[in-house]
Formats: structure tokens, sequence, C-alpha cells
């Protein structure tokens, strides 16, 4: 990378992840400075565990909404895939990065992505209560004309999550921004490019499959 990584001496451990949240290319500066050998292990683990949460409250379980056993698993077996998810997302982004003449490395990117996740941990302080007094499948609860407390409720912390997904995207694009020396646009492309030439072939392979089957 190019970039000059300066010390911020208004940066510090303990607020690092103030900075993150809302002044992150400073702080990216820092850590590229200070930080860069640092484990990234737990925040993908928390990033995972996250992830494992929000599909249960996507999916109803069956029987016991409540069940405290389905949540543990789930927050275990997201933790377990979320870091092996996360280094397979920061090949793929340094792939694509390549194409777009990027200099970052994959080790930079699971640098950004790490201290990207840090919005999407907060959202365990939602997303927790969530389960506990609406249960799993309640992101699919459907409510009456009429809004009641309980429902309003569900409805604000849903909209906290999604409201800290958004920041947690904000802040990987600016990382990606940073490492590779990006425009915000660029940046933009380098993160959904995967994402579209996947969506491609996808469609490509169904209409092949849908051309055969009129044949």
């Amino acid at each position: 990378m190019e970039n000059q990584h300066l010390q911020n001496p208004k940066i510090i451990n303990s607020n690092l992840w103030k900075h993150v949240m809302f002044h992150p290319t400073a702080a990216f500066n820092y850590i590229f400075a200070n930080k860069r050998q640092m484990s990234l292990l737990y925040l993908f683990l928390f990033g995972g565990a996250v992830s494992g949460i929000e599909r249960l409250l996507d999916k109803n379980t069956v029987g016991d909404p409540f069940d405290y056993g389905h949540l543990t698993i789930s927050i275990l077996a997201g933790a377990a895939l979320g870091w092996i998810s996360y280094y397979i997302l920061a090949l793929i982004l340094s792939f694509a990065g390549n194409y777009l003449k990027g200099k970052a490395s994959d080790r930079d990117f699971r640098i950004v992505i790490a201290w990207a996740l840090i919005p999407t941990i907060f959202s365990l302080f939602v997303l927790i209560p969530q389960f506990i007094i609406y249960g799993a499948g309640s992101n699919d609860l459907t409510f009456s004309t009429y809004l009641s407390p309980r429902s309003l409720f569900l409805i604000s912390l849903k909209v906290i999550s999604a409201i800290l997904g958004i920041w947690s995207f904000v802040i990987l694009v600016k990382g990606v921004a940073y490492i590779q020396n990006f425009s915000i646009k660029r940046a933009i492309l380098n993160i959904i490019a995967p994402i579209l030439i996947i969506v491609g072939i996808i469609l490509l392979f169904l209409a092949i499959i849908g051309v055969a089957n009129i044949i």
C-alpha cells in the first residue's frame, strides 16, 4: 500500500473502537501503523455469533421459539463459521481489488473487515433482548393494523439493528478506500463486484437450465 501510516496521539487502545465507529479513516491509519499484527480472531468470532443469532431470528424453531439451547448452538456455530467466512470474504475482495488495480493484500482486507464488524458486534445488545422477548423467528412477525407498545419495541430493535448493519458497511467502504487508495465509489465497486459476478453466474446457469428444459 502507498498510504503513509502516521501515528495519531489522540487514539489509544481504550478508545480505538470509538474512533473506528466515528472516525474510521483516522482509526485505520492508526491501526495499520500500530496494530497491524493484532489478533483479529475475537472480532471474527463475535461477528460470526451475530450472524448465528440473526439466522435464528429469521427462522422459526420447531415447538419452542425460546429454546435457549438452540440459541447457544446458533451462537457457537456462527462464531465457528464466522472467522472462516470472513477469511474467504477477504480473499474474494482482494481478488476483485486486483482487477481494479488495487494494491492491498488479503491480510489488509481481513484487518478492515474485522474492525468494520464493530457496529455489528454492538448489535448483540439488540439481538439477544429480541430473542429473549420475542423468540426465534421474530424477524418475520406480522402485526395487526394497530401498533401496540410490544410491536413498537420490536420495530425499534429491528431499526437499531439495521442502522448498525448499515454503519458496518460504511466503515467497510471507508476501510477499503483507505487500503486501496480508492475513491468511495471505487471502494464500493470493489465490495459489490464479487456479488454482481456471483449473481450473474447464477442467473446464467438458471437461464441455461431454462433453455434446456424448453428444448
